[in-house]
């Protein structure tokens, strides 16, 4: 696929000086792609910041998300529709193939070219990193919020996926915004691999070491640990943030957030999510007493309340 059909995003929620030699690295290794920064406004964590001319900066908010007219998902900024982001940008440039999304906190420790070629004659519809099925790790949280139009989906049908550092087809856009419109719901990283895998599209790991990678591509361009749920230990995972990137060549890490640099802590993603993840622990917690008093009506021996 020739490079020029491909647009490389990179995602951010604030605008600073870091944030633009970012974009301007990403730029001067890209090639021929068309490198923009898609902004999320209604989370902006530095308002006075002017960003200088040379930045192509795409910013959207809720009201874009609002605009995709999804009965269950995208009503607001959330970390469960993070995919979303970049359905506004996506639907007003349907001339790119491919739409390359890299997080602010994505690192490279090569040229960017390295790691974009690699793909560029590769026609999967979703490349991501992390992919794995539910067998892989059925004690992930998120597994269970999944629906679709017909209610919970099979967990033989649920596939995983981490995407920081992404790429989606057009077919994959036009397959998902049908999907979302029938009403499916739940976290992207969920929602996004198995919707894609039911359709019959193509679903393929950037590196690691999984089903889903090719044997040319294992644990090529990061490591991580899938039946873990922060995938840690390895280069490319949830969590522990790191301070830079390590000294592996031609490798992704993430998360890298600075110390110097401001606007870090995460996404704030609007005004839900502070009480969505509130609700979320409470119903983990719900769930734990409700284990402990099923096993206590049970005989279970001497357990201990989880508190």
């Amino acid at each position: 696929m020739p490079p020029r059909s491909e647009a490389v995003l990179l995602l951010t929620h604030f605008l600073d000086e870091h944030i633009v030699s970012l974009y301007r690295r990403l730029a001067a290794e890209a090639g021929a792609r068309d490198v923009r920064i898609l902004f999320n406004a209604t989370d902006d964590g530095n308002p006075g910041y002017r960003a200088p001319g040379d930045a192509a900066v795409w910013p959207f908010g809720e009201a874009d998300l609002r605009s995709l007219g999804y009965p269950r998902k995208g009503r607001h900024i959330s970390d469960l529709d993070i995919e979303l982001f970049s359905f506004p940008f996506q639907r007003a440039h349907p001339e790119y193939e491919h739409v390359w999304i890299v997080e602010y906190d994505v690192d490279f420790t090569g040229s960017w070219s390295e790691v974009f070629d690699a793909f560029s004659s590769n026609d999967a519809d979703l490349l991501a990193t992390n992919i794995h099925r539910f067998a892989d790790n059925p004690g992930w949280w998120n597994w269970r919020g999944v629906r679709g139009p017909g209610g919970r989906v099979a967990t033989e049908a649920l596939v995983r996926v981490f995407m920081p550092f992404s790429r989606m087809s057009r077919r994959a856009y036009a397959t998902l915004d049908a999907a979302y419109r029938q009403g499916w719901r739940g976290h992207y990283e969920c929602t996004v691999p198995t919707i894609l895998t039911q359709a019959a599209l193509r679903i393929e790991d950037i590196g690691g070491d999984g089903e889903f990678v090719r044997p040319a591509n294992r644990n090529r361009f990061y490591t991580s640990t899938p039946t873990v749920n922060d995938l840690s230990p390895g280069t490319f995972v949830f969590r522990p943030v790191m301070a830079a990137a390590g000294g592996r060549p031609n490798t992704l890490w993430h998360p890298v957030k600075p110390p110097g640099t401001r606007y870090v802590r995460g996404w704030r993603l609007g005004r839900m999510a502070a009480a969505n993840r509130r609700l979320m622990a409470l119903a983990r917690r719900a769930g734990r007493q409700w284990s402990w008093l099923r096993g206590r009506k049970r005989g279970e021996g001497n357990l201990e309340s989880p508190g």
